[in-house]
């Protein structure tokens, strides 16, 4: 696994999710286990339905999961990932513009 993806798993809403287990918490949801994988990579988020429950559900298992720790994560994945790029391109690869000669 690449070091990108090893470190989604890392925040406390995916590692509560792991703790669980994608598997029962779709069902619980009734959702795909694709939904999930899609959080974790912040395509998506859960919505205010779902985030409750996922709440509830780290509760009972001794997680304290946090609305912002469910969002948070997503708003960290994207500012992980979208670097703005910083470098211009070199100075030689730049060619000057020369006007044709003669006409």
């Amino acid at each position: 696994m690449c070091q990108t993806v090893t470190r989604r798993w890392k925040s406390e809403f995916p590692r509560s999710i792991q703790a669980y287990g994608v598997e029962p918490l779709a069902l619980q949801l009734d959702i795909r286990p694709s939904a999930i994988y899609h959080w974790i990579r912040a395509a998506t988020t859960p919505g205010p339905a779902h985030a409750v429950i996922i709440q509830r559900l780290a509760r009972d298992r001794g997680y304290r999961l946090a609305m912002d720790d469910i969002y948070g994560h997503s708003r960290a994945v994207r500012e992980d990932e979208i670097k703005p790029a910083t470098m211009a391109p070199p100075a030689a690869s730049v060619i000057p513009f020369r006007a044709p000669l003669g006409g």
